[in-house]
């Protein structure tokens, strides 16, 4: 008959020594849960010490969780055990891309009171690293970091700082500029909904996304909610999204004007998550509805669509935030609109839609825009694409060639 251990607080470490002691990982899986299921504001700093002593990695990362999580109501309830975290565990929870419970002034101001609490200077270069300067806004780095005797007496911190003010003065070039020190904190992966239409408004402004409560609250009572956010310049339905950086791009789309008409526009603009604001970038070449809006490496791609007088396009041009500039580059064979698109592994891939003689497409194309390569694949051989490009790549030209696929047309 097996033999059944009883775990409270009292032998738990006991029980862990003498697990470590015979390397019985099963048992030491087994305090490691029922050590989590014990963490509280509490005992945090104890479970840590019990995780490092006995390389429990299960309840060491469930540790970080737990002051990632309730940082913030630490620094009010028990600001000296913060004060007195190891510099480790500090580390880890700074870099958390969830530390989102406090600002980033506020985190700054962390790591400063931890480092002159117990003068561990000797961690200060390293530590800084962890601060997202580019978070910061221009007025706070200038008057708050730039002033302080920690950054002025640090080559490190100072060179930081400067990071975070040239990055703020490139308002454009910052989503191809983004570093571990500008990228946004964030719970997780966020869900958003930009413009359209609605039965009451014909065009809609709206930023939108989706914001679940506790899980299991969500999937027994189905409270997950869509939350709103700044709204969008211009309401506008058609139009094309796409990320770079962690900016939303919206570019092109149909908007209405004050005398009621509807028309494709060539306007653009980009959401910030970290201020919630939006800002006007520049206008593409052409006035673009129904088309595809992929980011790749260092550029935004507007593919095809329709203009402003409903003629189909078959023109591509791409967006050089660097520059703020749209230019032109290698067109279709023809003109294209609703058609689909997608980048993977830095490849515009394009199918369906419609011509301008109003002939729906079975083709899917490809673009490589490093070897400004092109080329339409048979779409029963989607699972050989990459191979069918690596071996074409002699014999391609910048362009792009017609070859059909699949069964019937699509849109």
């Amino acid at each position: 008959m097996g033999k059944e251990i009883l775990l409270e607080p009292g032998v738990v470490q006991d029980v862990l020594a003498a697990g470590s002691h015979l390397q019985l990982l099963e048992l030491l899986n087994l305090c490691s849960h029922y050590l989590i299921q014990e963490l509280n504001i509490f005992n945090y700093l104890d479970l840590y010490r019990l995780a490092d002593l006995f390389n429990l990695t299960l309840l060491e990362k469930a540790v970080i969780d737990f002051l990632v999580k309730h940082l913030s109501e630490l620094l009010k309830s028990r600001p000296e055990d913060v004060l007195t975290l190891p510099y480790c565990l500090l580390q880890e929870v700074l870099k958390s891309d969830r530390l989102t419970s406090l600002s980033e002034e506020q985190i700054w101001q962390l790591a400063v009171r931890w480092l002159e609490h117990s003068c561990h200077y000797q961690y200060m270069d390293e530590l800084l690293q962890y601060i997202r300067f580019g978070l910061m806004d221009v007025d706070t780095l200038h008057t708050v970091a730039l002033s302080h005797p920690l950054v002025q007496a640090s080559e490190t911190a100072t060179a930081l700082v400067n990071e975070a003010l040239e990055y703020h003065q490139s308002i454009y070039a910052q989503p191809v500029w983004q570093t571990r020190r500008t990228k946004p904190r964030f719970q997780s992966d966020t869900l958003y909904i930009i413009g359209g239409k609605k039965r009451e408004v014909c065009k809609v402004k709206e930023l939108r996304y989706f914001n679940p409560v506790d899980q299991e609250n969500a999937l027994i009572a189905a409270i997950a909610n869509w939350s709103e956010l700044a709204p969008m310049p211009v309401g506008r339905s058609h139009h094309c999204v796409a990320v770079m950086g962690d900016f939303l791009f919206v570019a092109g789309g149909e908007v209405e004007h004050a005398s009621g008409r509807t028309c494709a526009v060539r306007t653009a603009c980009r959401y910030d998550p970290r201020s919630n604001s939006w800002a006007e970038i520049a206008p593409m070449k052409n006035c673009r509805e129904h088309f595809v809006l992929g980011a790749m490496d260092e550029y935004l791609y507007a593919v095809g669509g329709r203009n402003e007088l409903r003629q189909v396009l078959p023109t591509v041009e791409r967006y050089c935030p660097k520059k703020n500039k749209w230019t032109f580059v290698q067109s279709f064979d023809r003109s294209l609109s609703c058609h689909a698109g997608y980048v993977a592994d830095g490849l515009l891939w394009i199918s369906g839609g419609v011509t301008n003689t109003a002939q729906y497409q079975n083709r899917l194309m490809v673009y490589e825009p490093n070897q400004r390569l092109s080329a339409h694949l048979a779409g029963t051989a989607v699972k050989a694409a990459k191979d069918l490009i690596r071996g074409c790549r002699q014999a391609l030209q910048t362009r792009w060639s017609p070859q059909s696929y699949g069964r019937g047309p699509h849109r």
